[in-house]
C-alpha cells in the first residue's frame, strides 16, 4: 500500500510545480565551460566596441544555487580568461594628460563582462595591442530543459 501512495506521489509531483522546476527537479544537465565562453564571448562584443582575441578560459568553480523565497534553481560558473585586444577598445575614453577620462567613461582598471551593481559605470578604455585579464563568474537560471545565462540566452547539452 505504502508503495502504491508512493508512486502516485511522485507522478502527480511534475503536475504541482512549473515546467521549468519540473524539468530541474529530475536532473537538468549543469552549464558548462563551453556554454560560459561562448556567453563571454558574445559579452566580450558588447561590451568593447572593437574585436578581442581570448588566449585563454578556464572555469575554476561552480555552485548551485536555490533561491529559498523563490524555489528558483540556479547555478554559478567562475573562471578567469585572458582577452588581447590587438586595435584596443573604446578608443573615445582614452584618458587626457591628466589622467581624467571623458565624460560617460570609467578609469576602472577592473574589466568584466556581466553587468553587476558594483562594476564600472560607463565604457573603459584598453590601450591598441593591450592584454586584459578577467576574474568573473556567471550566474545561470533554470529555464525550461536549459538554463538562462547573462547574455538571455538559454543554453542546454
Amino acid at each position: 500500500m505504502l508503495s502504491r501512495i508512493l508512486a502516485l506521489a511522485l507522478l502527480a509531483a511534475p503536475l504541482t510545480i512549473d515546467r521549468a522546476q519540473a524539468v530541474c527537479w529530475f536532473g537538468c544537465p549543469d552549464p558548462t565551460e563551453a556554454h560560459a565562453r561562448q556567453i563571454f564571448e558574445n559579452l566580450l562584443k558588447t561590451r568593447f566596441d572593437k574585436p578581442g582575441k581570448v588566449l585563454s578560459f578556464k572555469q575554476t568553480m561552480t555552485e548551485r544555487l536555490e533561491m529559498h523565497a523563490t524555489g528558483e534553481k540556479g547555478y554559478e560558473l567562475f573562471f578567469n580568461a585572458t582577452v588581447e585586444f590587438p586595435e584596443g577598445a573604446n578608443l573615445e575614453c582614452k584618458p587626457d594628460d591628466a589622467g581624467k577620462s571623458p565624460e560617460g567613461c570609467s578609469p576602472s582598471k577592473f574589466f568584466v563582462t556581466a553587468p553587476r551593481s558594483s562594476d564600472p559605470k560607463g565604457k573603459q578604455y584598453i590601450a591598441p595591442g593591450s592584454t586584459i585579464a578577467f576574474d568573473e563568474e556567471y550566474r545561470f537560471y533554470a529555464a525550461g530543459d536549459g538554463w538562462k545565462g547573462p547574455d538571455g540566452k538559454v543554453y542546454t547539452k
